[in-house]
């Protein structure tokens, strides 16, 4: 590819991304302004989680075409998720007194993979804010990212008060599907389960880290 070429195709997927920036934040507005406006706790509810995850995705997005220098395809699991946790930490915590913490293997991860697993991260870090630390408790939330037998593994685990297996789900369901979902799309597969001594350990693995450590 020429320098002109690389240029021009610099500039375009710049104006792209300038675009699908601006949708994302017209739908958050629209989306905050029917949840102010419903009378129904529970649509109002689910409109502003609709809003969340919109604003997550705006956000993933930006941090993602930040790092990404343009035409690049991989970018560096280290800064990926130590930039996500600290967005997360911003958008959601609210001065609770819940901290991330992260223990990462630096590692080249493709874009293609990089979108879905910022949104799997935010959902599952969500979800622990919301259910595993009731009534303003403390607690942490562990982020942990690194690569066996060819196999990369990710692991969000909280030491929250934890789940009953034989409970229905908690919320409508609709996290967990979408989890699933974005899983699905890396060749992945999840697995969770109660930590011990308390709390919930949510483990990904998906095939393809036979790229080395970066340095």
């Amino acid at each position: 590819m020429s320098e002109k070429s690389r240029t021009e195709l610099e500039v375009a997927l710049a104006e792209a991304t300038h675009r699908a920036r601006n949708d994302l934040q017209a739908v958050s507005a629209m989306l905050r302004l029917q949840a102010t406006v419903s009378t129904d706790p529970a649509v109002k509810s689910a409109l502003i989680v609709a809003e969340n995850r919109v604003q997550a995705l705006a956000s993933l997005n930006s941090r993602l075409d930040q790092w990404a220098g343009g035409t690049e395809t991989v970018i560096d699991s280290r800064q990926f998720l130590e930039g996500l946790s600290a967005d997360i930490q911003a958008t959601y915590f609210d001065q609770r007194p819940i901290t991330i913490q992260l223990r990462v293997e630096r590692h080249p991860i493709p874009l293609e993979h990089a979108r879905p697993l910022g949104l799997v991260i935010n959902e599952l870090v969500v979800n622990a804010v919301k259910y595993a630390f009731p009534d303003g408790a403390a607690g942490t939330i562990s982020i942990v990212f690194g690569s066996t037998d060819r196999e990369a593994l990710l692991i969000v685990e909280d030491d929250g008060i934890g789940f009953d297996p034989g409970q229905p789900p908690r919320g409508s369901g609709l996290g967990r599907f979408m989890i699933d979902a974005l899983v699905a799309q890396i060749g992945g597969w999840i697995a969770t389960e109660r930590s011990e001594p308390g709390g919930t350990r949510c483990t990904i693995g998906w095939p393809g880290m036979a790229e080395p450590l970066l340095v």
